[in-house]
Parts: structure tokens; sequence; C-alpha cells
């Protein structure tokens, strides 16, 4: 047995889960590092402990560090040529006979395993997050479609278990192999938002986001175009407030429009805002700004595919561009009331639906059913 593995203390409800990614986990970080995060966070809490074995680089492991075990390892020996060790590194730990599970984070992180999967001697689950092959060929990306597509045949015969993000993620998987389908939900950190402010903000329209992913520069873009010149004509003292990065230039021009950067906290911007919107178009997987608007306290609109993760919340969920513009003309009328109720409402069935230790339940009891150590 290795002896030189970092100590990793079984808990007594639960085992030991390695975590292989090719990104760091982090409460503050993007959307794919805030889901592994608070998805760690939850199997912590479930009684698992966790190692994770992750990329060294500049991405902040101080939030990972006070729930989990981390090593890091170096990705590439100059430039662009990978490290060979990563990949032994990997498989070492995964056969150590310390981990009952294996859980490997994106499509991408699988190289790690080299193809290992069922001949670990321990259950895999891979979380797929989002099912590539479909969106690429959508964009005519063809090369690459069929690059990803190969990856996912073999991750759903190789792994255990796959999951990923939402209902309709789950339908693009491709058919054959025989991994166990599981749905893994983005989630809400509760603390992260408290109930709103009693005041109703003004006519205020906010939006969160990474705005250079190309799903979202597309809805961005057909929002300003379609759908806000429509809304201030109706409406004139209304404001569009955009929080993130990757706002395009040219939008400084627009009428009502601010454009706040990253800001240092989603309130910020929330407690200003009567309304928030979710414009994704052509999207891929599930955003996790979908599911922490519904936690601002505030009324939702968003598209299909911006609101793909949480079928039945209370948001208002179309394509349809006379249906946004008039939605939000009526709710950034001169009577708040109607806004005021609906974001009651909306917080509500987030703190009841969305916690991360519920949306992460299904790969919980998962881990629970497979642990090696049940069947020792």
């Amino acid at each position: 047995m290795d002896t030189d593995l970092p100590d990793v203390a079984r808990a007594p409800s639960g085992g030991s889960v390695l975590w292989l990614s090719n990104e760091t986990p982090d409460r503050d970080g993007q959307g794919g590092q805030r889901r592994q995060y608070f998805q760690i966070r939850a199997l912590v809490r479930a009684g698992w402990s966790v190692h994770v074995l992750t990329l060294a680089g500049d991405q902040d492991d101080t939030t990972l560090r006070e729930i989990a075990t981390v090593e890091r390892f170096a990705p590439f020996l100059h430039k662009r040529l990978p490290h060979p060790t990563r990949y032994f590194l990997a498989r070492r730990r995964a056969r150590s006979g310390r981990y009952d599970h294996v859980i490997v984070a994106h499509l991408e992180s699988w190289a790690l395993l080299r193809g290992a999967g069922r001949r670990l001697g321990v259950p895999v689950l891979v979380d797929v997050h989002n099912v590539m092959s479909p969106w690429l060929s959508r964009y005519g990306r063809t090369r690459e479609a069929a690059t990803f597509r190969r990856i996912e045949d073999r991750v759903l015969h190789d792994a255990s278990a796959v999951s990923v993000c939402s209902p309709a993620e789950l339908d693009r998987l491709p058919d054959g192999g025989t991994a166990r389908r599981i749905v893994a939900p983005h989630g809400i950190d509760e603390s992260e938002w408290p109930p709103p402010p009693a005041a109703v903000p003004g006519p205020v329209v906010g939006m969160f986001g990474n705005w250079s992913w190309t799903p979202n520069t597309a809805g961005i873009a057909w929002f300003a175009k379609d759908v806000w010149p429509r809304v201030r004509e109706a409406v004139p003292d209304a404001e569009w407030h955009v929080a993130g990065s990757g706002t395009p230039a040219r939008f400084a021009e627009i009428e009502g429009f601010r454009g706040l950067g990253r800001v240092p906290a989603l309130t910020d911007l929330t407690a200003v805002s009567r309304v928030v919107g979710v414009p994704v178009r052509a999207g891929v997987g599930a955003p996790v700004k979908f599911g922490e608007a519904l936690a601002t306290g505030r009324p939702v609109i968003a598209t299909t595919d911006g609101a793909s993760a949480h079928l039945g919340s209370p948001a208002r969920v179309t394509n349809d561009t006379d249906e946004w513009v008039a939605w939000l003309v009526e709710r950034l009328g001169p009577d708040p009331a109607l806004a005021d109720d609906e974001g009651r409402r909306t917080y509500r069935w987030a703190m009841d639906q969305l916690p991360w230790e519920r949306t992460t339940a299904p790969i919980v009891a998962w881990l629970s059913e497979n642990s090696t150590r049940s069947r020792a």
C-alpha cells in the first residue's frame, strides 16, 4: 500500500471518496467550480470524507481545504506538453485501497484515469455536468462533437454511474452502456441568500453571469436587440443592470443599461432589482445562475435553456419575445405589489427545493447503495 498518501479520516456514517477534477472546486469560483465545491460539502455533511486530486495552478483552493483534503499536481512539463505523472498518480490513488468510491468531475477529467474505469476495483461515478456532443453538433463543430461522443460512449460503458445537471441533459446522453444514469441538479447555498428586503426596488431588471460564454452571449444579445427596447419604450424609467464579466462594450450606449462587472456579492445587484432575467439561447447543460436567480427573492423570467435544471419552478419560462416583453412591462409598472408577492413565493420555493444537500442527494444515495465497505 502507498505510504505517501495523505491521511484520510473515514467518517463513521459513510466512507471515503476520491474526487478527481481538472479544475479546482471553489465556493467563490465560476459555475462548475461552485457546483463541485457544494457537492463535496454535501457529501461531507452526509458523513463522507473527500480527498480531492486536482491540477496545480492559479485556481484558489482555500475554501476547498476547509472541507476536504486536497492534493494538487502539475498539469504540464513544458508549455502544453502533458505531465505523464498526472495519469499515473490518479490511477495510483484510485487503486490504493484508501477510497470506497471515485467521483470524476467533468468529462474532460475522465482522461486522468486513462480508461481504467471498472478495472479500478471501486465504483466510479462521472459527473458529466453537460452532454457536449449534441450542442457541438448544433453549432456545426462536427469534429469536436465526434470526439466528445466517443468519450461519452466510453464513459457510459466503463463507469459505474454518470450524473448530469438536468432532465434535458439526461435525454441527450447517448444510448447504450451499463452505467447508471442520475440527475443531480444545481443547487443553492441558503446562507448566501437572505430573505429579500422589505422595500420593493424601482423598475430595474437584474442579470448576472459570465457573458463571454457562447449561450449567454447569444442570450444577452437577443435581449438587448429584441426585448429591452420595447420594455424601455413602455416603461421609460426602467433600468437594466448586468453583473459579471464579458458584457459587450457596445452595450454602454444602450439607454437604461448599467454594466457592473464582477460584484462582491450578487445580493448587491438583486437588492436593487425588481425582477431577474436568465436569457440563455442554444445552451448546453443548465446554468447554475438559474437556481441562484430563484433564490434572490425576485420574480424570475428565463428561456427554456436557462431553466432546464428545475422543471416546475415558479419562474416564467418562455422563448417568446412578446411574452418576455409583456411579463417585464407588467412587473416594472407603477404598482410593485405583483412583483413583491411573486418574489416571496419564488424565494420560499427555492429555499425548500434547491439547497445543495437536497440536489446532491441522488449522488449521496448512490454512494450508500454501492459502498464497497457494505459489501465487504
